[in-house]
């Protein structure tokens, strides 16, 4: 499949669509933000870490090691590693970042570009499988501008899920016309995403490989040795490229002993019921569909795509002909006691299916009938009947098995197990619907367990994304199957489907510059470009090297991810943080500076023992005035010098 003027139209009508769903942010790409001022200011601080420090680290100027070592959390070592590092998109702001050197600007182009690149790529890779490209635009709206994307939009790695569909499409051509080009470009993909997010490292990385041999065995080329050759270099490249990335989050779980408690993994699963619990944001369905949130618990992703995937696999089950197929000598009719088992068998598996959902989504049900208790509440039991009676119904009915084979071979059949399961691992260790448990078994639970990284993470409800994708590609069939049928209804029916998936996930306006406050004064909602930062920072930047810096209020988290912002326009060492993790050096010093009255000499201490030499005091961000006025008494009663004033009352002492 070759680029041109309709994929360039789709491309083009993505980004007005992703302007027009994130306004107003298009009306301040160089000053607001999306969301609220709390992670957005973190992801904003490690990109301009590695915007600005790349050069160093190419020309020789900066270690490996030394990368990693970032400037907050001072004194401790690895501090960029206690959350995401976001290397693939520093290299997208690349060119923007050292043009503008307004962090801002590169922040949002960057947001607004995972919606025009999630959507572009998921329309390569639907048209690559269907042939169809009004069922690819379609199913690249559906991915693109899905409503799980509104409830990420303070995490630009969650966000950052773009690569996913390129990295199949280019896997598909490649196992498909043994293009070099196109599997160079789908491992570079995966790359991307791998330096992007590493959840997705951990859960997307995985799908990949599967969705390769599926299509082999589906085309018969299992064999090819050629296929084999490069998949196999092109899964050494990608390791070899990534493995350098995991390397320091090792090196910090090591050295602070990073794991995430069992009971906090189980807090950030989706529930079952979390797939019908929406961003309050969005503007359709934000405020009725509200039925189980909680953390991380608002995995809704859209009615349409739903009501489309049931369409393609409708279509795929019954739009086959096995009796065309049969072997020859083999007869469609057949005795009637053996249609009638057939029958039978059919209407077993059927119910069975029905029992499993109902188990799984709403803890399963007990009927008596005629005095016969019939239960169905154990997900795993109902599961083997199910298998066993389809099992059966394969060994009685050539026809079924014909029609089983024809299903199995089709890449959407392998959408559709793939979405079923990443939703059950989303589940988290202990699957339920509500507050009730669904199942004794919770896949995830074994991942925690046995495979590394998984207990360096806490968030399984995040695999709603690849769900989310995994939908689309099937929406994107279902697509299809309408337009081979809809004949001269196709473009009203094609409108209707694009505007209503577009609704479910529209949150216009968005919010920008949501500020929150914990016990200290709530900072104001605004940030500012670094060549606008309160002018304290422009004196801490001129301090000689080796200077590092402690600021009050100490360990208040809605003003230390505003400390960690603005460190960037200075990056001198502060003792002061906020990340995914914390070291527990950090968290001593929380104890002793957060109150420096309770116990001065401790207190007092714990600063010298941190290396700090300079601290900066923000009378303003005092919830207490009081409370300032002991820190500036306890800093001059231990020696401190007061180097200078600044117009918003900020101070800048040195101690030592």
């Amino acid at each position: 499949m070759k680029s041109g003027p309709a994929s360039l139209f789709a491309f083009l009508t993505y980004s007005v669509i992703s302007l027009f769903l994130t306004w107003p942010l298009a009306a301040g790409l160089g000053r607001d933000v999306p969301g609220d001022l709390g992670d957005s200011l973190l992801n904003m601080w490690i990109l301009s870490w590695g915007a600005e420090h790349l050069p160093q680290l190419l020309t020789g100027g900066m270690s490996w090691a030394q990368f990693w070592d970032a400037n907050i959390f001072h004194p401790a070592p690895l501090s960029l590693a206690l959350s995401e590092h976001l290397f693939g998109q520093v290299l997208q702001i690349l060119p923007i970042y050292w043009l503008t050197d307004n962090i801002i600007l590169c922040y949002n182009l960057l947001f607004i570009s995972t919606f025009v690149l999630a959507a572009y790529g998921t329309y390569l890779l639907v048209y690559d499988l269907t042939g169809d490209r009004r069922a690819a635009f379609v199913a690249g709206l559906i991915y693109g501008f899905l409503p799980y994307r509104i409830a990420s939009v303070p995490h630009v790695q969650v966000m950052s899920s773009q690569w996913m569909p390129f990295a199949l499409w280019g896997l598909n051509r490649f196992v498909t016309t043994n293009s070099y080009k196109a599997l160079v470009g789908g491992t570079a993909a995966l790359v991307m995403q791998n330096w992007s997010c590493g959840y997705y490292l951990l859960y997307f990385a995985p799908f990949a490989p599967l969705f390769a041999l599926h299509r082999m065995w589906a085309l018969g080329t299992l064999g090819s040795f050629r296929t084999w050759v490069g998949l196999m270099a092109a899964a050494v490249g990608t390791l070899l490229l990534t493995l350098p990335f995991l390397i320091p989050y090792t090196q910090a779980q090591q050295q602070f002993g990073f794991e995430r408690p069992f009971g906090e993994v189980v807090q950030y699963s989706a529930n079952v019921w979390s797939y019908v619990t929406a961003s309050e944001s969005l503007w359709l369905f934000g405020k009725a569909l509200r039925y189980y949130p909680h953390g991380e618990g608002e995995t809704f992703l859209g009615f349409v795509p739903w009501l489309l995937a049931s369409v393609a696999l409708a279509a795929l089950v019954w739009g086959t002909d096995p009796e065309q197929e049969l072997p020859r000598g083999l007869t469609p009719t057949q005795p009637v006691w053996k249609r009638s088992l057939i029958a039978l068998l059919a209407l077993v598996v059927g119910t069975q299916f029905i029992a499993v959902v109902s188990a799984v989504i709403f803890g399963g049900f007990n009927l008596d009938i005629l005095g016969v208790s019939i239960r169905a509440r154990t997900p795993q039991r109902l599961l083997w009947q199910f298998a066993a009676a389809a099992a059966v119904l394969l060994v009685v009915s050539p026809r079924t098995r014909l029609t089983a084979m024809k299903v199995a071979r089709s890449p959407l059949s392998f959408f559709a197990v793939a979405t079923v399961l990443v939703m059950w691992l989303s589940l988290g260790p202990l699957p339920k619907a509500g507050d009730a448990s669904v199942s004794g078994f919770g896949l995830y639970g074994l991942l925690y367990e046995y495979i590394p990284g998984f207990n360096g993470v806490r968030v399984p409800a995040r695999y709603a994304m690849i769900a989310g994708l995994f939908l689309a590609v099937m929406a994107g069939y279902g697509v299809a199957a309408i337009v081979r049928r809809a004949g001269t209804l196709v473009p009203a029916a094609l409108a209707i489907i694009a505007l209503l998936a577009l609704i479910e996930g529209a949150a216009v306006p968005l919010p920008m510059n949501g500020t929150w406050a914990q016990n200290e004064a709530t900072p104001p909602a605004r940030v500012y470009p670094m060549a606008q930062a309160p002018p304290v920072y422009a004196a801490v930047a001129a301090l000689p090297a080796g200077s590092a810096i402690t600021e009050f209020p100490f360990g208040d988290a809605a003003w230390e991810i505003r400390y960690v912002y603005y460190s960037a326009a200075h990056w001198k060492p502060i003792t002061n943080g906020y990340s995914g993790s914390f070291p527990p050096g950090y968290s001593a010093r929380v104890a002793r500076l957060k109150d420096v009255t309770v116990n001065p000499a401790a207190s007092w201490q714990s600063l010298l023992d941190s290396g700090s030499t300079h601290v900066v005091l923000h009378p303003g961000a005092f919830a207490n005035r009081g409370h300032a006025t002991a820190v500036r008494t306890w800093l001059e009663s231990h020696g401190a010098k007061l180097m200078q004033t600044f117009a918003d009352r900020d101070a800048l002492y040195a101690i030592r």
